[in-house]
């Protein structure tokens, strides 16, 4: 009786740990059952934070870099603060997440694959293409996010407002970007870093309308989407509009200033090199860090046509 007994508890709590229900959700290493209502997540990408933000849930977990500024206002005003931080986004922190007890983990492709068995015996993981996959590629990943939450519907609503938005911002842009070529870069002490037309805010360039300065093709692979490029390089692209993120300051462009190669650049000869954020315009993606880029570019853009 006792051993029966036993056998019966282990049942009963065996079934307490089980969702009511799962829902097969596609990613990058396969298919994976996860959750119908996932309540405590982890992400360790930024656009990741942005899908959930997108339809107001809050992660329990996030891989910030160790700081929690990474975590911009436009996420925290909806996500809340109530929130761990799991580490770095290169190297999460295994235990940590563990200790969380998530019951969905969602990881970048480029950066978990390794740790996805890890990952996926603390918790069901789907993969998704975050860091080397463009704009397009953003929003159909916020799509699986929404159906890995529990919430299609919700996001397929939200991307839908975001598209007429962004489609807003691409008739405005067109009326002065044809014919037109703009470049991002980001820079530190050491080095500036362009982003390709296969990148996520190249791709969002050319969805305003402007000509890649630059060749690229959608590889997947993280040195053909961020471009190290000296200055001889820029000066050959020489792009007619150049917006520039500064992870330093100064940073190497900085140091180019003076540079005969430099000025005789087509956006500095023109007064259209513009300074962004370069944390905001190269590590976040998704559907607010659009709206946000866009609304951004606006502003730099208006007066100077």
């Amino acid at each position: 009786m006792h051993r029966l007994f036993a056998s019966l508890m282990a049942f009963a709590l065996s079934l307490a740990v089980l969702p009511a229900a799962a829902v097969e959700v596609s990613h990058a290493m396969g298919k994976t059952q996860v959750p119908d209502d996932p309540q405590r997540i982890v992400v360790l990408e930024l656009s990741f934070v942005d899908a959930l933000a997108a339809v107001s849930v809050s992660p329990v977990g996030i891989a910030d870099d160790s700081d929690r500024d990474r975590v911009v206002a436009a996420y925290t005003d909806i996500i809340g603060q109530d929130w761990v931080s799991v580490g770095s986004r290169k190297t999460p922190s295994l235990e940590r997440i563990a200790e969380l007890a998530p019951d969905l983990i969602i990881a970048d492709k480029t950066r978990h694959v390794g740790a996805y068995d890890i990952l996926s015996s603390i918790a069901p993981t789907i993969v998704l293409d975050s860091l080397t996959g463009d704009y397009h590629e953003a929003l159909a990943q916020a799509a699986v996010i929404g159906k890995a939450i529990g919430k299609p519907e919700k996001m397929a609503r939200r991307i839908a407002t975001h598209k007429a938005r962004m489609h807003a911002y691409a008739e405005m842009f067109r009326l002065k970007s044809k014919g037109v070529t703009a470049q991002f870069g980001v820079a530190n002490t050491t080095g500036l870093w362009l982003h390709s037309p296969s990148s996520y805010v190249g791709s969002l360039l050319r969805l305003f309308g402007f000509d890649a300065s630059m060749t690229g093709a959608n590889t997947g692979d993280y040195a053909a989407t961020y471009v190290s490029i000296s200055l001889e390089q820029l000066s050959a692209i020489d792009p007619d509009i150049l917006i520039l993120g500064r992870y330093t300051d100064p940073a190497i462009t900085d140091t180019w200033t003076d540079e005969t190669l430099f000025q005789e650049l087509a956006a500095v000869r023109t007064d259209h090199v513009f300074a962004a954020d370069a944390h905001e315009w190269s590590r976040l993606r998704g559907i607010l860090a659009a709206e946000r880029l866009a609304g951004q570019l606006t502003e730099m853009m208006t007066g100077q046509w």
